[in-house]
Parts: structure tokens; C-alpha cells; sequence
């Protein structure tokens, strides 16, 4: 295709109103042209070769929901629901439910995922006389997730509603036990996403062989509190910035 621009180009050079001077220019522009084009194919080449995010959790199954409540229980009272089967990192999600606190015998507390007042999002309430926490793990039943999360910079959770500041706490653990812990705290009724880099957990886990993910949900008195998705965020600096330079390049280029 070069080859017969070029040929196209220079066709007239045997015409005496053409000379050598115009030819040059004319060269001039064709390899300003491919370089352009060779600088958009790597553009479009490092975007392509960008990794993708995984996805932990968007919460849109099981069909039908997958939910636990207490009613009237005691300090230390949980309940503890595993789920196979599911589109979620690993294919399976365990919810585990206590109360932490009570202020009177009558109290209710409930957390549901996809159900039918959340569909497509997690959410849990408190009632008034209770404080609650809720786990949520993803280990591909106990097997170990063996997921590399070295080419990702951070977790991001979508937050839709809480109605009183809320704690969320995500864990990450190795197959050989090594954890590591980051807890973000939001103010009342955030919606928005949050975001836990990973260069401010502690220190443990390995991430290129996390085997378990779990998220805590510190729940307080009358908390109601609903989230759309937990996803990884691609480590795309190295690559923004070569596709940066490459862009300066063509610019200098074409400035020449």
C-alpha cells in the first residue's frame, strides 16, 4: 500500500512543472503520513493490550436472590449462607450475618443480594434496636480463587445508599495465609464510588495468588445501606504513559 502512494505521489515527476524539490516535499509528507498511521497502531495497540478489570461481585444473581435475617436474637446471634453457581469471581459467595449489638429484645436485621427490593445490588438494614455486621466471601467455596491481581491498582465499590456513616473493610488472603486489610469509612448518604488502592493495605498478601476476598460491612443502628458492584481497577499507568509519549512524538513530528 506504501508502495503505490509513493508511486502515485511521484507519478508526475517526469512532468518538467514538477520538480525535484516538490518531489521532496511530497516524500516529506508521505512518511509524515506512515509515521502517523504507525503512531495510531501502537496507540491502538497499548489501549487493546490495557488488562481488564475483574469483577468480584455485580450482585445480579443468584435469580431470586440469596438473603439472611435475624429476628430477636442475642449478641454473638449469625447466620451463615453459601451460595454455588454464581457469576462472581470463583462462583461462589458465602454471607455471613451476626448482630453485634442489641438495645432491645425485639430486633430485626436482614441483608439480601439481588432480591427482589435489591435487584442487581446488595443491601442491608438495621433495624433501631440493633447493630450488625455482614461478611461477604468469595473463595470459590473454600477451593482458593488462585486469582493474580498484580496488574491491578486498586478495588472499587459502587455505593448507592447509606443512610448513617458506614465502615466497609476488604480483606485479601493467600493460599499460604497471608492477609492483607483496608478499611474506607463514608460519610451519610454517599453514593458514589470508593476506592481501596492496594499500596494502602497492609502489608501480607501476595497479589499474584489471592485465594480468598472478603468485604465487612460494620453496620450501626438503623443503618440502611445498598451497593451496586466491587470490581478491580487495571494498573494502567506504564501504559498511559507510553501511549502519552508516543502522542508528543507524532506531535513533534508533525510540527518539524
Amino acid at each position: 500500500m506504501l508502495n503505490v502512494s509513493i508511486a502515485l505521489a511521484l507519478n508526475r515527476r517526469n512532468d518538467p512543472q514538477h520538480s525535484k524539490q516538490q518531489n521532496t516535499i511530497t516524500m516529506k509528507n508521505i512518511a509524515q503520513r506512515t509515521y502517523g498511521t504507525l503512531i495510531t497502531g501502537m496507540l491502538l495497540t497499548s489501549i487493546t493490550d490495557l488488562p481488564a478489570a475483574v469483577v468480584v461481585d455485580h450482585f445480579n444473581s443468584p435469580v431470586g436472590g440469596q438473603g439472611v435475617s435475624i429476628s430477636n436474637g442475642i449478641v454473638g446471634t449469625y447466620q451463615d449462607d453459601v451460595r454455588t453457581g454464581l457469576t462472581v469471581l470463583g462462583g461462589s459467595r458465602e454471607i455471613i450475618f451476626q448482630l453485634q449489638s442489641i438495645f432491645d429484645a425485639a430486633n430485626y436485621c436482614s441483608v439480601n443480594v439481588n432480591g427482589g427490593t435489591s435487584s442487581d445490588e446488595l443491601s442491608l438494614a438495621n433495624g433501631s434496636n440493633v447493630e450488625s455486621q455482614c461478611t461477604l466471601v468469595w473463595d470459590a467455596n473454600s477451593i482458593g480463587l488462585n486469582t493474580n491481581l498484580s496488574l491491578d491498582y486498586a478495588f472499587n465499590m459502587l455505593n448507592v445508599h447509606n443512610d448513617i456513616p458506614v465502615a466497609y473493610t476488604i480483606s485479601m488472603q493467600t493460599f499460604g495465609g497471608g492477609i492483607s486489610i483496608q478499611t474506607v469509612s463514608t460519610g451519610t448518604n454517599y453514593i458514589g464510588d470508593l476506592t481501596f488502592p492496594f499500596g494502602g493495605f497492609s502489608s501480607g498478601a501476595d497479589l499474584t495468588d489471592i485465594d480468598r476476598i472478603s468485604l465487612t460491612i460494620d453496620g450501626g443502628r438503623s443503618v440502611d445501606v445498598s451497593m451496586d458492584a466491587l470490581i478491580t481497577v487495571p494498573e494502567t499507568g506504564s501504559a498511559v504513559l507510553a501511549v502519552l509519549g508516543c502522542m508528543g512524538l507524532l506531535v513533534r513530528r508533525r510540527r518539524s
